[in-house]
């Protein structure tokens, strides 16, 4: 198996690197998890340990889960597309909620990239702990070619079916910095009424109760930064 190759090199990555490192066999299980991930989620690897591919599911948060499930399944869709000799060299990286050792939620940063790309195709995935500790900010995600350096732009929500216009995404991202009506409508050259319009249209288009569940959903988006 294709494992084998990689396998003096991962495990001396897990061992030099302060990172908590695994390789999956996409869609089958894990062949190889650190045991410095006892630390962080309090898991204990052993090899008689059953190593399912949900094995470290259950540890990400209810509300992360299946955002990162989807977007998983899109970045794959989205890679596999490309030409084989490039699929590679694509870093996969997350920011989500993830349960660990006090019993307590924390943010991690997994990142993961292709080892092989023919059948069986492996995946290695190193996590870190977040420096961004808000437990109340949406999943981030973002694909990178870790040769060009080009991000690749694909929406954290599938297909969303909301279309703001250019003005209310301006408005949007300036409630998000926390401008008030008056400073909006100053910088932007509008009446009050105008940006307290943008505004409502916002929650209507977005379906949501107030601003800041609509910075959130913009965030999933991709419309806001």
């Amino acid at each position: 198996m294709a494992w084998e190759k990689h396998q003096p090199y991962i495990e001396l990555l897990s061992q030099v690197n302060n990172s908590f490192v695994f390789v999956s066999l996409l869609h089958v299980k894990y062949l190889f998890i650190s045991q410095n991930f006892k630390t962080l989620l309090g898991l204990s690897v052993d090899a008689d340990m059953n190593l399912e591919n949900d094995l470290l599911e259950e540890y990400i948060h209810p509300d992360d889960l299946p955002i990162l499930l989807n977007l998983q399944k899109r970045t794959l869709d989205y890679v596999f597309n490309l030409p084989h000799s490039e699929q590679a060299n694509y870093k996969h990286v997350f920011d989500f909620r993830v349960l660990g050792i006090s019993g307590q939620y924390i943010r991690v940063i997994c990142q993961y990239q292709l080892l092989e790309t023919e059948d069986p195709v492996l995946l290695l995935g190193v996590v870190d702990i977040s420096p961004d500790q808000d437990l109340k900010a949406p999943v981030k995600f973002r694909l990178v070619n870790f040769k060009t350096g080009n991000i690749v732009n694909i929406p954290i929500i599938d297909n969303p079916d909301v279309s703001l216009t250019k003005r209310e995404v301006e408005v949007l991202k300036m409630v998000d910095e926390g401008l008030m009506s008056k400073e909006i409508s100053d910088k932007l050259y509008i009446s009050i009424h105008t940006v307290n319009r943008h505004r409502q249209n916002i929650l209507e288009k977005m379906n949501v109760n107030n601003l800041s569940e609509a910075i959130n959903y913009a965030k999933k988006l991709g419309l806001l930064a």
